[in-house]
């Protein structure tokens, strides 16, 4: 940057030549270096703005005793240059259609705004990566540092462990808050029933409510101490005969948690509705469960929708992990596709009020082997961009009996194939990447944003209260980052909202259609047992 010189007769110049030559030379070359310096700071600003320069960092997890914690393990990578030249076999791709294709860039994400805490669709989170929260806490509404679990496995004392030390904690909080002052900072509170951890003092098992108390009591400490906005409660796991304790333990932490005007969340499994009731008789019970959803294992026995939403500000369905990284039924597919979710939402909306019920969706996808022994992994951002840099088809929407029939892999793909009619008639908004790798062919399911834009406009569309993102990390596909910048600023176009008869109407139709799919294949059962 050059600087014009002033006139001979100017009041700059009469003032320099009362300088001695070595005084001018001085004062010239500092001025030089300060608008040296300030260009060179007004320079890398514009290019932070306009997405020339990103810092993406590493964060461990601060624990590998459950699967969640170990997920979030991930690394961050520049997104890579495609081009159908470098993928042979992959299709021409036309850029998703999207709302924010009909807003311009500096609409999108003002340099001074933060989440609008009156907009009736709430984002929220669940993160372990503290270089993720930072960056991006003002695209929440809500944050839920995923740091405390219980001190002990088999029994319990009332304590707590927390990944972040007292420190941190404090240090933490004022900073997100620095960044975000309207956040809601609500950290979780997380235990996985398993062979070596269990979930029973801390909800009076045994009859030691004396424990159960002191639980409670360290919970509101905490929330005190620290400054929380509330709790979140993620008890999972839990065996049938603990329904009515941990009820008995979430009235009171309720009424505690209140009386301090703090909010208080609580994580639950997901549900669909069943055509058929029936009742589980469980020991230690004072009456039997009914049962009036299909998922019938341990875990949703244990979470009554109804109850909880009584005593709870904020009811989360974690609404992933429909198709698990195993390979028994149902195999490989998508991790929370708006079939299931609509099913979710369809039992959920007449138990929870909606103002209180968020979806919880993944941020993550699967990627299994097709036609070998092989592991499957998870598979971020960064992973889905390695994959789309070599040879690989993609396919969105994904309709995964129309690829097994056109790839002519409905014998070679055992892995896939077997549970072909759990995917029939069913194309996917999720996008898929089909590949070799090391001799074997494979599937990665991931998210990215237009599968994401899809599924919040579902939830928006059914006036949910917000979502939860399982798990916000560094590698999360950025450019969800611009559809969230719109949805907490209220910015998006309104959809229009389906009434109850009309869910009620698609209830119905759907478990039809399911019955008359579950009877057709009794009879196809009973033909191949009679002919044998």
């Amino acid at each position: 940057m050059s600087e014009k010189q002033p006139e001979p007769n100017s009041e700059p110049k009469s003032k320099l030549t009362s300088f001695s030559p070595k005084a001018k030379y001085t004062f010239l070359f500092a001025s030089w270096v300060f608008l040296s310096a300030f260009s060179f700071y007004l320079g890398m600003n514009l290019m932070a703005k306009e997405g020339g320069i990103s810092l993406s960092l590493k964060n461990q997890s601060p624990s590998e005793s459950s699967e969640k914690l170990a997920q979030s393990n991930v690394e961050s990578e520049n997104k890579e240059n495609e081009s159908t030249e470098a993928n042979p076999l992959e299709t021409k791709e036309d850029k998703p259609t999207s709302v924010l294709d009909e807003i311009t860039k500096d609409e999108i994400i003002p340099a001074d705004f933060s989440a609008d805490e009156n907009v009736s669709f709430r984002a929220s989170a669940w993160s372990t990566d503290w270089s993720a929260m930072r960056k991006t806490v003002h695209l929440y509404n809500e944050i839920h540092p995923f740091i405390y679990t219980m001190r002990g496995g088999l029994s319990n004392n009332g304590e707590l462990i927390s990944s972040w030390s007292q420190t941190s904690r404090k240090e933490r909080v004022a900073e997100l808050r620095a960044l975000n002052p309207k956040v809601k900072i609500i950290p979780t509170i997380f235990r996985w029933e398993n062979p070596k951890e269990k979930i029973q003092e801390n909800i009076g098992m045994g009859g030691r409510t004396d424990i159960r108390d002191k639980h409670i009591q360290i919970i509101v400490n905490e929330i005190v101490t620290y400054g929380y906005d509330g709790i979140d409660i993620d008890y999972e796991g839990m065996s049938c005969d603990k329904k009515e304790k941990f009820e008995e333990f979430f009235v009171l932490l309720a009424r505690e948690v209140h009386k301090k005007g703090k909010l208080l969340s609580v994580a639950v499994h997901p549900k669909t509705p069943s055509d058929k009731k029936k009742d589980l008789n469980c020991r230690g019970l004072s009456k039997p469960i009914q049962l009036d959803f299909r998922e019938n294992w341990r875990g949703p026995t244990t979470h009554d929708y109804a109850f909880l939403a009584k005593h709870a500000d904020r009811v989360k369905i974690m609404a992933y992990e429909l198709h698990p990284r195993k390979y028994h039924n149902p195999g490989p597919g998508p991790q929370a596709p708006n079939v299931w979710l609509k099913d979710i939402i369809t039992y959920a909306k007449k138990r929870v009020p909606t103002s209180k019920l968020y979806m919880a969706i993944p941020t993550y996808g699967y990627d299994w082997a097709l036609n070998c022994k092989s592991s499957a992994k998870a598979i971020y951002h960064s992973d889905a961009q390695r994959i789309r840099s070599g040879a690989h088809k993609k396919h969105q929407p994904t309709d995964i009996n129309q690829i097994l029939t056109a790839e002519n892999k409905m014998g070679s793909w055992r892995n896939l194939s077997k549970f072909a009619d759990i995917h029939k008639n069913r194309a996917y908004e999720d996008p898929s990447l089909w590949y070799t790798s090391g001799g074997c062919d494979r599937v990665a399911f991931y998210m990215n944003r237009k599968a994401f834009e899809e599924k919040m406009t579902l939830l928006r569309k059914y006036d949910l209260g917000g979502f939860s993102f399982w798990q916000l990390v560094t590698d999360n596909d950025p450019e969800i980052n611009e559809y969230l910048s719109l949805l907490v600023q209220g910015k998006l176009p309104a959809v229009e909202k389906i009434s109850d008869k009309e869910l009620d109407d698609s209830s119905k139709k759907e478990l039809e259609e399911k019955q008359i799919k579950l009877t057709k294949i009794k009879e196809k059962t009973l033909k191949k047992t009679v002919v044998n």
